[in-house]
């Protein structure tokens, strides 16, 4: 019974958390750009072992509706084993520049390669993404037209898969979209800072003010919340984030469980490394929450109340949670994706304790190496 009622307070912090997220979505305007930028920009882009997609990234890229004065692409090859440097090769007619990380240096990873890039870049805007991304050619001028109104330094963005082809990605795009949601949520409220590398706009000035990755350098995620800590300590106030349909990112979803998981243990990894309490208190809640919901089912096969009793909390998780997944689906345009949100949950729970246990404890693969 102490496990019911320690359950039922955590499932009413819960509820609270998330009604307070959904209120906070509510009053976020969402942003459209009224007139193209003519900053000048650098995109950089860290790359592994991403012949599968590179391509069409670079292709996306080329195709933005844009007025900028300068616009330079670069792409950093992190000692890829495949044929990701050839292929951006092939762009470097249409300005694209190649720098590579050779297999003979001793240090690679993303930090390393987007470092390089930002280094390289001759314009004061940096924009950060992801080489299996493709994007709206309203894309880069939303964000810069963005930062350019709102005088930030740091702006996160949107990010969603794309067409999800099974019940697999479906249960990855709705948990995708609960991230999606409290992002938006706590950073256009100063709550505390969430974002995606896929999706990232800073200065230059910025990134150098607050010594790149350095202190947060020998951690191997992290290169887009960690960072973001470090500016929004150096200039409160200057980081934003950009809720406009028009910068969102599509990306793709993880192929199979495994990389499933290991994405998720990658991103589970950075959180005793944040600086902001309430965010480790939130994570903390969510954890204590999916444990209890699973100690109760178990403890149901030796008193069948606790059967019961888990029914209802799950019915309680799934109705608290529903307001703000709608909302959140619909700026996306995936509400069609909302009746698989309740079959979905006992696999959250799951993979939400395993994730969060593992990314405390183990190492992670990521594109062919063993971080952790």
């Amino acid at each position: 019974m102490i496990l019911v009622v320690i359950l039922s307070i955590l499932l009413i912090i819960y509820r609270f958390i998330i009604r307070n997220a959904n209120k906070r979505l509510m009053r976020i305007p969402p942003y459209s750009a009224q007139s193209l930028s003519h900053a000048s920009v650098s995109v950089v882009i860290a790359a592994r072992n991403e012949e599968t997609h590179i391509k069409n990234c670079l292709t996306s890229l080329l195709n933005q509706n844009h007025a900028f004065e300068n616009l330079e692409i670069i792409v950093v090859d992190d000692q890829s084993e495949d044929n990701t440097a050839d292929i951006v090769s092939s762009f470097q007619d249409k300005g694209i520049r190649l720098i590579q990380i050779g297999n003979d240096e001793k240090v690679g990873g993303k930090k390393v390669a987007l470092a390089r890039g930002i280094a390289a870049a001759t314009n004061g805007i940096i924009v950060t993404t992801d080489a299996d991304c493709v994007f709206p050619e309203t894309w880069l001028n939303s964000l810069v037209s963005y930062r350019e109104k709102t005088d930030a330094v740091f702006v996160a963005a949107p990010v969603m898969f794309r067409k999800e082809k099974n019940l697999f990605e479906k249960f990855q795009t709705l948990d995708f979209l609960s991230l999606q949601g409290i992002t938006a949520s706590a950073v256009h409220s100063n709550q505390f800072n969430m974002c995606n590398g896929a999706n990232l706009l800073y200065t230059k000035d910025a990134f150098n003010g607050v010594k790149g990755f350095a202190g947060i350098d020998h951690i191997a995620s992290g290169d887009d919340m960690l960072l973001m800590e470090k500016i929004e300590k150096a200039y409160p106030g200057k980081v934003k984030y950009c809720y406009s349909r028009d910068a969102i990112v599509t990306t793709e979803p993880a192929e199979s469980m495994k990389a499933f998981l290991q994405q998720r243990i990658r991103w589970a990894s950075k959180a005793g490394n944040y600086s902001n309490a309430w965010i480790k208190v939130i994570l903390l809640i969510v954890f204590l929450v999916n444990v209890g919901l699973i100690s109760v089912f178990i403890t149901g096969f030796f008193d069948s109340f606790y059967f019961r009793a888990f029914g209802i909390f799950m019915m309680m998780k799934a109705l608290s949670e529903l307001p703000f997944m709608i909302r959140t689906a619909r700026f996306f345009n995936k509400v069609k994706l909302i009746p698989w949100f309740i079959p979905s949950q006992i696999l959250h729970i799951l993979y939400t304790i395993t994730a969060a246990t593992f990314g405390m404890v183990t190492t992670y693969t990521w594109k062919g190496r063993k971080l952790k």
